[in-house]
């Protein structure tokens, strides 16, 4: 069987990467007067009143039974409270498009899991190759910014965060495609409520965010955060996994690093270079490669 890919998918992909993508630079800027765990409650605090809002608007119920709550809430840990904590302390130590470049190691990851994980996401030779060509391009991407900012061993702890984070999110990716309840309002509402029940312990236990004094500016960079990279960007990927697939969805990890690079060199004065160029040009063959469908032979 062949996949016949809906133009509302690629558009529900690149949505997913623009929202994700600039959340890079709402992170940096939080970071200049809030703690990591501080700014992870309260984006997904207030991703989770966004959507049980539109739920209750539209009249939509949340899961009923303990066990479907049980899956949202690996979801919401996984997905959001380990990833979100792990980027934001990363951040602190390097550039906000490392961090969106990091991203782009989840393809890897996702089409590993799925393979063992689902019954209809198994590998085959042009994921693998796609896969490649694109790690191949964050791999220089990679190189190219690590010679530019030199070696220290808590930039080296960074980066294993930063690939932690792919790993969760690629986990995360995988475990809604195994929900049964596929109303995204629900169980996207369901993840969120679960995540903010644990990381405001946490962050009121260990940061006391009584006790700062955040700019304005932060603050607006939580609630753009919340509101639109974890609240509506969470709708989005839930629905276009059940759509389209967690190893489709991991492909908005390669444009990622795109928008989260453009919105470094525009507002944080971040660097672009050639090797950026040519990074662009072996993700977007990976992702062309990844997708393209497999000729069925001996038609008749």
């Amino acid at each position: 069987m062949t996949d016949n890919r809906a133009p509302s998918h690629f558009i529900y992909l690149l949505l997913i990467a623009f929202f994700w993508g600039s959340a890079f630079l709402f992170v940096k800027i939080s970071l200049g007067s809030l703690p990591p765990l501080t700014i992870a409650a309260g984006r997904i605090g207030m991703g989770a009143i966004v959507v049980t809002l539109i739920c209750l608007k539209m009249k939509i119920k949340l899961p009923r039974s303990g066990s479907e709550w049980f899956h949202c809430s690996l979801v919401g840990i996984s997905g959001t409270v380990i990833p979100f904590f792990l980027v934001n302390w990363s951040m602190q130590y390097v550039h906000s498009s490392l961090a969106a470049i990091c991203m782009s190691l989840s393809p890897l990851f996702t089409i590993t899991l799925a393979h063992y994980m689902t019954h209809d996401e198994k590998f085959s030779s042009n994921k693998l190759i796609g896969i490649l060509f694109g790690i191949v391009g964050v791999a220089s991407l990679f190189y190219g910014t690590i010679v530019e900012m030199g070696n220290s061993s808590v930039m080296y702890l960074a980066l294993c965060g930063l690939v932690a984070t792919s790993f969760f999110y690629a986990l995360a990716g995988v475990l809604i495609k195994r929900l049964k309840n596929k109303d995204p309002l629900s169980t996207t509402s369901a993840m969120l409520i679960s995540a903010t029940l644990i990381t405001i312990p946490l962050a009121l236990f260990f940061e006391k965010p009584w006790t700062l004094s955040p700019t304005p500016e932060a603050i607006y960079s939580v609630l753009i955060l919340g509101i639109f990279a974890t609240g509506i960007g969470s709708l989005i990927l839930f629905h276009l996994t059940h759509m389209a697939g967690a190893t489709f969805v991991s492909y908005n990890t390669y444009l990622i690093p795109l928008v989260g690079m453009a919105a470094g060199y525009i507002w944080l004065d971040e660097p672009l270079k050639v090797t950026y160029l040519i990074s662009i040009i072996f993700i977007f063959t990976g992702i062309y490669l990844a997708e393209r469908r497999k000729r069925s032979q001996g038609l008749t």
